[in-house]
């Protein structure tokens, strides 16, 4: 635990455990981290779960990561996450061959083998605070898509689409 305390007239402390600290991740460990065929379930908030494939390629200078998705959560194609460092921020070109191609970009963070994906954006043409959640498992990662409206008062994400990625036995 960190304990933080300020004199305000009063005494005051707080106590913050450290896991609940997030620090900038390192992409090629990231990208590193998720190389691979996945497969599992995925779901959108209220849908039936349907089975997934993802496939992650992470180039050989490790500075990009193609994830492709299939079959996709709005349609029965496949969708492309193309992610590629430059400098400090992740930028992320999403496209599922139906709808127009959309960029984001992020910052990456890493807490306790996890890795996020922060980034302002646009969802359903509001101003959105967009998380991308790869939360190691014992087996795999479960990829949490999130979202919070930062023209609402909420003070928590709200569950966009969940997807199971499980290693597929070779």
């Amino acid at each position: 635990m960190i304990l933080n305390c300020f004199k305000y007239g009063v005494f005051f402390c707080l106590f913050l455990p450290i896991t609940t600290w997030a620090e900038r991740a390192n992409f090629s460990e990231f990208c590193s981290a998720l190389d691979g065929q996945w497969q599992g379930s995925s779901a959108k908030l209220k849908q039936k779960p349907i089975q997934t494939h993802v496939n992650a390629v992470c180039s050989d200078d490790k500075r990009q990561l193609i994830l492709t998705v299939n079959p996709s959560a709005k349609h029965p194609f496949s969708e492309t996450w193309w992610f590629r460092v430059r400098g400090d921020s992740t930028f992320l070109i999403y496209f599922d061959g139906v709808d127009e191609d959309k960029e984001q970009e992020f910052s990456l963070y890493v807490n306790q083998g996890s890795y996020s994906l922060l980034g302002e954006g646009k969802l359903n043409r509001r101003p959105a605070l967009i998380q991308l959640r790869f939360d190691a498992k014992e087996f795999g990662w479960l990829w949490l898509q999130n979202m919070q409206y930062l023209d609402d008062d909420s003070d928590r994400y709200l569950f966009y689409r969940g997807i199971e990625m499980i290693p597929v036995a070779n």
